[in-house]
C-alpha cells in the first residue's frame, strides 16, 4: 500500500504540472524555458503537458502494479524507468522540433 501512495503522490505532482502546462499555457513550469528560443510556445506546451501527463499515468500504473501484483515488482520497475526515459527522449526530440531556427 505505501508503494501506491508514494508513486499515487508522484503521479498526482506530474498530473497537476502537466495540467498547468497544456491546459493553462504556463511555459514558466518548463524546466530551461527561454520564449527567445521558441518558435511555437503553445506548441512547446501541448507536448510538454502531454508527456508530462503520460509519465502521470506511468507513475499510477507503476503504484498499482507494484501493490496488486508484488511478485512482478522487478518487471514493474523496469516497465517505470523505460516509461520515464521513452517521454524523457520525446521531451528532447520536441525541444528540437519547437526551437527557432
Amino acid at each position: 500500500m505505501l508503494n501506491l501512495c508514494v508513486f499515487g503522490t508522484i503521479a498526482l505532482v506530474m498530473l497537476l504540472f502537466g495540467y498547468q502546462i497544456k491546459y493553462k499555457k504556463k511555459a514558466s513550469l518548463i524546466s530551461g524555458f527561454d520564449e527567445n528560443l521558441v518558435s511555437d510556445v503553445n506548441g512547446l506546451c501541448n507536448w510538454v503537458g502531454n508527456l508530462m501527463l503520460i509519465n502521470a499515468a506511468i507513475a499510477l500504473l507503476t503504484g498499482i502494479g507494484m501493490t496488486y501484483l508484488p511478485a512482478q515488482m522487478n518487471i514493474i520497475l523496469i516497465f517505470f524507468v523505460v516509461g520515464i526515459l521513452a517521454t524523457s527522449v520525446f521531451a528532447i526530440a520536441g525541444k528540437r522540433r519547437f526551437g527557432r531556427q
